[in-house]
């Protein structure tokens, strides 16, 4: 039988461009931060496992090796996972497993981009894409959106408007998030007004690459009650993948996303949720689209199948709703960065303590999720935490 892990600590520092910055020197600051805030030392720490998506992104091939000195991982076993978007939540799972297995007690978990080190991001997304058949025909990561976005609307009856409502929620959001690179005041007339990059998606439906990293510290039950009196639980985990090709799902269905479905279905059965409206007090969605986070939020059970529109028409998802969805602002308010985006899980911790600051929601949090997306657009990680 595994053993339990917690969550002890959190890293963090502000999603921006970090010209001035390397890599070692944005992992020391969230690495030295997490150990402050969870009372430990590098020396305490048995293992490190880096997270970040493709090394073009850096500019520095095997990007963790030189990261291994500013994470306390000198003469420690180390790993690096790469799963893309969602990198920032396959990584903690990587990390989970190494305590659950009884072969760590402490593990050190990082995730880190620096975006700004490449002359274009969508130069550098492009070269995943297949080089016979799908690069000729000039599919991208815009155009990809697109044709989803388009299907998913085209099934559920969502409007471009309800897309719209997801880029308010969470701009506005980030106005409390000392971390976030783009907190905007924005209408709903603001964003409808912005341009087209791939029809139905608009220039504010998405959310902007940044530079950045975080930390998290897990530890096995009886260290963790050492530590603290307070434990935040791993209660859950769940990951899925589909084909790569298109047509090559299973469903043939752009507009549902049943790996996104399958990873969290894994997760709740894990955690012993059976009615996730009712049981997650509070979520950290993952929100490169402002249309993806409703395909998130109803693979995730926190609203019916094809209900995210009607989530966000009733106020369901704002941070003072009943299910409170992204009130740190999300990767739309707080920045992008692929690889790092572990905000999504460090928030999720920060409300189930109670230690979310401004972003704090007006009701009691006990258990809370967050997903990550990525592979080649066609994986999905979700973790699920909380108290006793």
């Amino acid at each position: 039988m595994s053993k339990r892990v917690a969550i002890v600590g959190v890293g963090m520092q502000k999603y921006e461009f970090r010209k001035e910055q390397t890599v070692e020197e944005m992992v020391f600051d969230v690495t030295r931060n997490a150990l402050e805030n969870s009372h430990l030392s590098k020396d305490d720490i048995d293992s490190v496992v880096f997270g970040s998506a493709v090394d073009a992104f850096c500019g520095i091939h095997n990007s963790d090796k030189v990261a291994i000195d500013a994470s306390g991982g000198l003469l420690k076993p180390t790993m690096r996972n790469s799963t893309s978007g969602s990198t920032a939540i396959s990584t903690p799972i990587l990390g989970y497993t190494h305590v659950a297995s009884g072969m760590h007690d402490l593990v050190m978990v990082v995730c880190f981009e620096k975006m700004s080190e490449n002359e274009s991001a969508q130069a550098v997304f492009n070269t995943v894409y297949d080089e016979e058949f799908v690069k000729p025909i000039g599919l991208n990561v815009p155009i990809q959106c697109g044709l989803e976005a388009r299907a998913y609307l085209h099934k559920y009856g969502i409007t471009e408007r309800q897309m719209a409502k997801i880029s308010v929620k969470n701009r506005g959001n980030a106005l409390s998030n000392p971390y976030a690179q783009l907190p905007m005041k924005l209408t709903e007339e603001d964003v409808l007004a912005s341009p087209y990059l791939s029809w139905p998606v608009k220039l504010l439906d998405t959310s902007p690459v940044t530079d950045g990293a975080r930390a998290l510290i897990l530890a096995s039950e009886d260290v963790a009650r050492e530590l603290t009196d307070d434990p935040i639980w791993i209660k859950g985990v769940g990951r899925g993948a589909d084909s790569v090709w298109f047509m090559g799902r299973k469903n043939k269905d752009l507009g549902r996303l049943d790996y996104a479905y399958l990873a969290a279905e894994q997760a709740y059965d894990m955690a012993g949720i059976r009615n996730p409206m009712a049981e997650i007090d509070y979520a950290e969605v993952y929100d490169p689209f402002t249309y993806k986070e409703m395909q998130h939020c109803e693979a995730m059970g926190l609203c019916p199948e094809g209900g995210a529109g009607r989530m966000i028409d009733e106020g369901i998802s704002l941070k003072e709703g009943p299910l409170p969805v992204n009130a740190s602002g999300g990767l739309q308010g707080e920045g992008n960065p692929i690889g790092a985006g572990m905000s999504r899980l460090c928030w999720c911790y920060l409300q189930v303590k109670g230690q979310a600051g401004a972003c704090q929601v007006p009701k009691d949090v006990n258990n809370a999720v967050a997903n990550g997306w990525g592979g080649m657009y066609q994986y999905n990680a979700v973790m699920v935490i909380g108290r006793d």
